[in-house]
């Protein structure tokens, strides 16, 4: 039943997807469990959860509306280098979150990001800015030092504070994130997204 129903992986599974196999595998075990229920009951129950899953592929693939209910879209993260704090609110995707997948797209820092699409079945998509031939090293997260990386470029706190100071910026906590690129520390400030938000609005 499984092959019948595609080859995808794990994570490219839909909700239904998922919710249709975790059933088909708790039915199958409840019926090794219990030896004596009828083998066609199980079948029949396995059947239904397969034709529910091909009917769902089938009106998904016919209709964009349907598929977009069911599926989910995609959201755009960041859109020209900005990112959407509105849009990852949405979507209960944290910063940690986008940082744990550029990385795992080989993108060390979001100053290298033209766009970022978080796909239907999780995934976020990257797409890099042409211009950008350096891979900065993040100083600073969510308002807090990374203490390993300002070792790995031997700078201290007092080095960052001084380095926001001359853009005006006293307190590391303004800011949301930074990235050191070997001659300057780029950043976003928490006051920069918020005024993007309150213009969006």
């Amino acid at each position: 039943m499984f092959k019948l129903m595609g080859k995808r992986e794990i994570g490219q599974l839909t909700l239904l997807d998922l919710v249709v196999s975790v059933l088909m595998a708790e039915i199958a075990a409840m019926a090794i469990d219990n030896l004596n229920r009828p083998i066609h009951e199980v079948l029949l129950a396995i059947g239904l959860l397969g034709a529910l899953q091909f009917t769902s592929a089938f009106i998904t693939l016919r209709f964009k509306k349907v598929r977009e209910i069911i599926d989910g879209k995609p959201s755009i993260l960041i859109h020209q280098g900005r990112i959407d704090l509105d849009e990852m609110r949405r979507q209960r995707y944290t910063f940690d979150d986008l940082m744990l997948q550029l990385r795992a797209n080989n993108i060390s820092s979001i100053f290298e990001v033209e766009y970022a699409i978080l796909e239907s079945n999780g995934q976020l998509s990257s797409f890099k800015r042409d211009d950008m031939s350096f891979c900065p090293l993040p100083i600073i997260t969510s308002g807090g030092l990374e203490k390993e990386n300002l070792l790995k470029i031997q700078k201290t706190k007092e080095w960052v504070e001084e380095e926001l100071e001359k853009q005006g910026i006293f307190e590391i906590k303004e800011v949301y994130y930074a990235a050191y690129d070997g001659k300057e520390l780029h950043f976003l400030t928490r006051e920069s997204l918020n005024m993007k938000e309150k213009k969006r609005h």
